[in-house]
């Protein structure tokens, strides 16, 4: 903190004192072109920024979008890979993600603490007077790098004390005027309170002037107690990508019951993403309703939460608007009416517990002890568990379509069978295998789903590939670099070590495409090399790669 007031005490004085905007400099020279908006519907997270479209090419310059200070620089095989952080005066923080690589004193710092921690992934925080930047220093070069799947810039603000993603399009003056599309809407079973169930789509057409109208004569349902969803996107351009829709409002026979915006998600609550919208019928739909338990910053207070009540048969008007980030709307309305009124729903007396979403619960049932913390479900919900480890090796927990906050922990006594290789026995959750953690003769779990589990055992080592054949790499005196491929079956890769005569070296691992590249430099040694490469995977595997070469 003293750090940083001398540094602002500094610039007053010389005259170079930021400037009090809210606006930030495109970090780009290419053309202003957002090909992904903050709060994209992603799987498993919303997108937390914007996404610049570098024309498919790497290393196009990135400069600093205002004033202030590099705090923060991170390496990583996957995530955002090559990635830093600029502090600003206003409380803002701006992020690049997915960079080739970082521009002068501060590639060449971020190579020295590479080196010093013998790690290729560094997580590095800086004070103000190390790296301070204007408005326009050109700091790194676009790339592919993380989880990338193609050349872009990823841009993100946020905030400074609660490191929160912020919509960036609310600091940058862009001129749009295309209007969002709607694509269908959906209604929701809501009578029974411990899941909504999707009941069906509506087809829908633009009548003009960004007015929709349902397809359908009449709408008329039979359910009581219903939610709204829809499926849409929205343009930045005329030609541009299809990207989220920004806010949404539900009125019920003019009254304003439902209204959601995009605009301050945390990292917290971004697996919310996956009971705010839904796949279904081949769309992808953003729930107007609200559950028991949701994120802050996201819905407008209203007292049904969205619900629509219906206490007669009589048709009904529902109207829906939807907005982007600079007052572009569009809306649909359209009659509709029950044949039948329903009330809730109790939960099911089937299952094996009930779970109260807003509180602790740990579960010692059919030889499984489950801890579910509170806050985990969106709403209260009944378990049902199969437990068939002895024989199939399969732990079944129901609802699947149950969606969870954060994890949850499951563990059991290892069977007879697996207990001389416990340390290796793997939670296959269908999407991810999960590594134990063994406590004597049980292993735990952190599962972030429920559905079918099924328990598998890894002792096959990684696997190390040259980019050429062993026998070519007898002399490196023309190379520039060494290229291997690096790969795990099942529990995947934790760590890796190139070292070439027994000294460390600086091997760039890419998760994605598993490519290991060393670049040769002036640390690499002429004469008789010995290279040696160790990769182990998530339980212990080991695989050893060494041969010895010339240079």
């Amino acid at each position: 903190m003293k750090n940083l007031l001398k540094y602002f005490i500094i610039l007053l004085f010389t005259g170079n004192l930021w400037g009090q905007t809210s606006q930030f400099n495109w970090p780009l020279d290419s053309p202003r072109t957002i090909t992904g908006n903050y709060g994209e519907l992603r799987p498993n997270h919303f997108h937390a920024g914007l996404d610049f479209s570098t024309g498919g090419r790497v290393n196009k310059a990135v400069f600093a979008a205002a004033d202030g200070f590099v705090s923060r620089v991170k390496v990583s095989a996957g995530g955002y890979g090559n990635n830093l952080y600029i502090t600003h005066p206003n409380g803002k923080v701006s992020v690049y993600a997915h960079l080739n690589s970082f521009y002068g004193e501060l590639a060449a710092f971020v190579k020295k603490m590479q080196y010093k921690k013998e790690s290729f992934e560094i997580d590095e925080y800086l004070s103000p007077e190390q790296f301070p930047v204007n408005k326009r220093k050109l700091i790194g070069l676009s790339g592919n790098s993380g989880s990338s799947t193609a050349p872009h810039l990823h841009f993100e603000i946020r905030d400074e004390k609660s490191e929160v993603p912020l919509n960036p399009l609310k600091y940058y003056l862009v001129q749009d005027n295309q209007h969002p599309v709607l694509e269908r809407v959906a209604f929701y079973n809501l009578a029974d309170t411990s899941s909504p169930k999707f009941l069906q789509s509506l087809k829908i057409k633009n009548i003009g002037n960004h007015q929709y109208q349902v397809i359908k004569d009449s709408v008329v349902l039979t359910q009581g107690i219903l939610g709204l969803a829809f499926s849409g996107y929205d343009k930045s351009y005329v030609n541009g990508n299809h990207n989220n829709i920004y806010s949404a409002k539900v009125y019920f026979d003019n009254m304003l019951i439902h209204a959601h915006k995009l605009e301050e998600i945390s990292f917290d609550d971004s697996r919310f993403v996956n009971e705010f919208s839904e796949l279904a019928e081949k769309h992808k739909f953003q729930k107007c309703f609200v559950p028991t338990l949701y994120p802050p910053g996201i819905y407008e207070r209203r007292p049904t939460k969205g619900r629509i009540l219906l206490s007669d048969t009589n048709f009904h008007t529902l109207k829906l608007v939807v907005m982007d980030e600079f007052n572009n709307e569009t809306s649909l309305t359209f009659t509709f009416k029950t044949r039948k009124l329903n009330y809730y729903a109790k939960p099911s007396i089937n299952s094996d517990v009930y779970v109260d979403c807003t509180e602790d619960l740990m579960i010692s049932k059919k030889k499984l002890q489950i801890f579910i913390p509170a806050h985990t479900f969106y709403y209260s919900t009944g378990l049902i568990f199969e437990n068939t480890l002895e024989t199939s090796g399969k732990i079944i927990i129901l609802p699947r379509e149950s969606n969870l906050k954060s994890t949850c922990i499951i563990g059991f006594e290892v069977p007879n069978k697996y207990k001389k290789v416990k340390d290796k026995l793997l939670l296959n959750s269908g999407s991810y295998h999960i590594p134990p953690i063994v406590k004597r003769d049980s292993v735990f779990y952190s599962v972030k789903n429920l559905g079918s589990f099924l328990i598998e055992v890894d002792t096959v080592n990684p696997k190390i590939k040259t980019k050429i054949p062993l026998a070519k790499l007898k002399s490196l005196k023309t190379a520039k670099h060494l290229d291997f491929s690096i790969s795990d079956n099942l529990s995947g890769i934790y760590k890796y070590r190139l070292t070439i005569n027994n000294k460390w070296v600086l091997a760039e691992y890419d998760a994605k495409s598993h490519k290991l590249v060393y670049l040769f430099d002036e640390q690499t040694p002429r004469g008789k090399l010995i290279i040696h490469l160790e990769v182990e995977d998530r339980v212990g595997n080991k695989e050893v790669l060494k041969f010895e070469s010339v240079r």
